[in-house]
């Protein structure tokens, strides 16, 4: 995915759980909205340059979409969750998921009293795909959630049900920054969610982590990571 006409500016302060003081390059304090229920931690930090997206909206309250977050150790982060189901289903139509090579892609499918991100499916199988973006990254382990979720939990409930039904179903954890090159559930934050994965894969149901490549001109799925889900491993442990 392209970006286009970002605005620089600098990270000033949290409004709420949405929305961001920022003081742009160009002179001037603004408000930007924050896409992501997370806590975005280790990538807002007071001072950090970040990309702004203007509202398509004039009168919007925000008149800026954060997107990007420089990292304390060098990089970029995107900060709008909303985009790993858009980076997921453009590698997924393109054939760059080896895992993933399915001709029909569906995304926002319901499915008994929820939703899930996507739907794939080819003459012989479907698949179904819960997609999470992942912003948090320790000792180069990306980790999920940063906050608790109970949402999370239900949508691996879902899968293993589809599983028990005979499809094939997948939780998909997609990096958006470049420094993950490996995946764990982070226990510390959340030990019911990291319970319901190992349970989840216990009954079928598949896990895939992936990072991706961030520049300010754009992001793109880069390759599929290791997975751990009993441990946080380090690089180099």
């Amino acid at each position: 995915m392209e970006f286009s006409d970002l605005t620089p500016a600098f990270f000033v302060r949290k409004g709420n759980r949405f929305t961001a003081g920022v003081r742009l390059a160009k002179g001037g304090i603004s408000t930007a909205f924050i896409p992501t229920t997370g806590r975005l931690t280790g990538v807002l930090t007071p001072g950090c340059k970040v990309w702004l997206e203007k509202a398509d909206n004039p009168d919007r309250k925000t008149p800026y979409t954060l997107v990007l977050g420089e990292l304390p150790g060098g990089g970029l982060c995107s900060t709008n969750a909303y985009l790993a189901n858009i980076l997921f289903g453009e590698a997924v139509e393109h054939g760059r998921l080896a895992a993933f090579t399915y001709p029909k892609v569906e995304n926002e499918v319901p499915i008994g009293h929820s939703r899930l991100d996507f739907r794939l499916s080819n003459a012989e199988e479907t698949c179904w795909v819960e997609v999470k973006s992942v912003t948090y990254v320790e000792n180069q382990v990306g980790m999920f959630p940063d906050a608790p979720t109970g949402r999370g939990r239900k949508h691996l409930g879902e899968l293993e049900k589809l599983v028990e039904s005979g499809d094939r179903a997948s939780a998909v954890f997609v990096a958006q920054r470049a420094d993950a090159l490996t995946f764990a559930p982070y226990e510390a934050i959340d030990p019911d969610f990291a319970d319901a994965l190992r349970h989840a894969v216990g009954n079928g149901v598949e896990v895939h982590a992936y990072r991706c490549a961030v520049s300010t001109e754009k992001i793109e799925i880069a390759e599929e990571i290791t997975v751990f889900l009993d441990q946080i491993a380090s690089n180099d442990s």
